[in-house]
């Protein structure tokens, strides 16, 4: 039995929720660790892990429109 349209798109936004879930705890870990640091490469190391976070947060936004009333999503390729 196929899964319907409807319940592939759940599942690929429930996912969407938790891959955000995942990297909102990261953002926040982050800028905790970033408040106590001094040291200018421990700065410099958490820059390039908050611009990970970025590129994965626009991955992300790139596929789900949540702008309109019903959320949906485009489909994009794993390796864009």
């Amino acid at each position: 039995m196929r899964q319907s349209d409807f319940d592939k798109i759940n599942a690929a936004l429930d996912r969407a929720e938790f891959a955000l879930e995942a990297l909102r705890k990261k953002a926040l870990d982050l800028e905790h660790r970033r408040a106590t640091s001094k040291l200018p490469e421990d700065i410099l190391a958490m820059n390039l892990e908050a611009a990970e976070i970025m590129q994965q947060l626009q991955k992300i936004s790139n596929a789900v429109h949540a702008g309109n009333p019903a959320p949906h999503l485009r489909l994009v390729s794993d390796t864009e």
